[in-house]
């Protein structure tokens, strides 16, 4: 019997998975940690879950677009994934396959996703991405998850929607308001507006983004269930 294990990088993305998901154990917390937007974490969260137990890997959570044709709310199940270091990390087959089937209703695409230790914040990062590998989105965690369940051979998977699309940058107040931890810092984020008034439209674009984003990860978690995990 397999024994789910998840990564996420905002504490919404865990609330989205616990209120939605029957794939785990209880109590589903212990199976479900948050990276805070670091590769590095999202690999040692990630061994910790195979430590207590777990037998397969999922990476879930929000991402940044890197094809053109992807737009906020997109739903991309990873077939590979492309590490910092060039290397790629295939998903297990038939585990994507049959998410794919399930989430056909939400448009879900297989496509490889790409793994970056910094943030991709503007379309010359994204464009300069999507040229090198060929990936249809980005985020931060996925690539720990990969490493991880490679090293111990265990099946894993991607699930991931995008926010931010390809055309758009990311105002760096952004950045200041996020913690390590992955949680939202308001003050950090007044104070990074106070700096440059002139990024508010833009911040404001992004949380639009972000709703969009994580209505369809809500979305396609409900409709997998408790067939999230592998077969």
């Amino acid at each position: 019997m397999s024994r789910l294990g998840a990564v996420v990088g905002l504490p919404i993305e865990r609330t989205i998975l616990r209120l939605q998901a029957s794939a785990f154990d209880r109590p589903a917390q212990q199976w479900i940690e948050i990276a805070g937007a670091s590769g590095a974490r999202a690999e040692a969260l990630a061994q910790t879950l195979l430590s207590r137990g777990a037998t397969a890997l999922i990476s879930v959570g929000i991402a940044g677009g890197l094809d053109p044709r992807l737009r906020p709310g997109a739903l991309v199940i990873a077939s590979e994934v492309a590490d910092p270091e060039g290397a790629r990390i295939p998903t297990h087959n038939a585990w994507c396959e049959r998410l794919s089937a399930l989430l056909r209703t939400c448009n879900a695409r297989v496509a490889p996703i790409a793994g970056v230790d910094y943030m991709a914040s503007s379309p010359h990062q994204k464009a300069d991405l999507y040229r090198k590998t060929s990936a249809a989105a980005v985020d931060m965690e996925s690539h720990g998850v990969a490493r991880a369940a490679a090293r111990q051979a265990v099946p894993f998977l991607v699930l991931r929607a995008v926010a931010d699309p390809a055309d758009r940058g990311l105002p760096t107040s952004i950045t200041a308001g996020l913690g390590a931890n992955g949680t939202i810092q308001p003050l950090a984020t007044v104070a990074a507006l106070a700096a440059r008034p002139q990024e508010l439209p833009g911040l404001l674009s992004v949380a639009g983004n972000t709703i969009a984003a994580l209505l369809s990860l809500w979305r396609a978690i409900r409709v997998a269930g408790n067939a999230l995990g592998p077969p």
